[in-house]
């Protein structure tokens, strides 16, 4: 009893240091936003640096960063580790409680937990992606209009940044308020695309307008072929979507059997499935085929998504 008093302690002063590190991050990530909107640096250097993005995988860290900025969050990665002590706290601490076995709480509540919340950033991020996605299509629609209309680029943004709805108004309305700040242009365009390294034809749109910054040309025509390119892009993906759609209910279904006949044999005999907590041989099964569902899950994953 003194033990789990004195764990779950010591979980209540991690909690109240991952919402205290929280708090601060989110601090800490505006203070980076507005430094960023801020800065000078050479425009040239990082046109080439995102051009180069697919080859360069860049550090962990980096990515990382690069990932929870993508998925909307604004928040810093020690913010997001912040999180992910929480939740694996509280997922702790409920499964200390169900199941009564300090070691399998321990360990089912370190394994789930974590890699759910990558999960959900990761979804999160596809899901903001394949919206910006959807919607840069209009996003060109609307700039090639004012752009015919004889307005400046500078105000082409600001327009388009008006007429959108999240998430590419927001990020549009980010770069006018950038330039407003008397950060230019390209640069506050280079930033946006390296927010969204991801979109691959917000990537092209960016590219585009760099490009033709520095050299000279006929935006508008550059734009109604980008947007040419996504729409066949979009029929490709709808095409690939539904030849794939078997594998995927499959993949889904083998996914979820392991989970339901464990519920279903603890219901059965609640002892069954409960020396898998209690024993350490059973500790050391469970750990073992954890990590060959997770192998599967992601090999499947691998299968029935070619461009995961």
């Amino acid at each position: 009893m003194n033990a789990v008093a004195g764990l779950a302690a010591a979980t209540i002063f991690c909690v109240l240091q991952a919402i205290y590190w929280f708090v601060a991050s989110k601090r800490s990530a505006r203070q980076a936003f507005l430094a960023e909107r801020l800065g000078t640096d050479d425009s040239l250097a990082r046109t080439n640096e995102l051009l180069r993005r697919d080859e360069d995988e860049g550090a962990l860290a980096r990515r990382l960063a690069g990932l929870i900025e993508e998925a909307g969050l604004d928040i810093t990665i020690g913010g997001f580790f912040s999180r992910v002590v929480m939740w694996t706290a509280f997922v702790f601490l409920v499964l200390l409680i169900v199941l009564g076995s300090l070691g399998g709480a321990l360990f089912l509540s370190l394994l789930i937990t974590p890699v759910l919340q990558f999960r959900a950033l990761a979804v999160r991020k596809r899901k903001r992606g394949r919206r910006i996605q959807e919607q840069l299509p209009e996003a060109l629609e609307v700039m090639i209009i004012s752009l015919r209309a004889g307005q400046s680029l500078e105000q082409t943004v600001r327009l388009t940044a008006t007429q959108l709805d999240e998430p590419i108004g927001e990020e549009f309305r980010r770069v006018a308020e950038e330039t407003e700040l008397g950060r230019p242009l390209e640069q506050a365009l280079l930033s946006m695309g390296e927010r969204l390294s991801s979109v691959r034809s917000l990537r092209t749109f960016v590219t585009s307008v760099l490009v033709l910054r520095q050299t000279g040309g006929n935006l508008i025509e550059v734009l109604e072929a980008i947007i040419d390119t996504m729409r066949q892009q979009t029929q490709y993906e709808r095409k690939l979507q539904a030849m794939t759609a078997e594998g995927r209910s499959s993949s889904r279904m083998l996914g979820g059997l392991p989970i339901v006949f464990v519920s279903l044999a603890y219901l059965a005999d609640p002892t069954y499935v409960g020396r898998l907590f209690t024993d350490p041989l059973g500790n050391v099964l469970l750990g073992v085929a954890g990590s060959l569902y997770l192998i599967g899950m992601v090999w499947i994953r691998k299968l029935v998504n070619p461009e995961s």
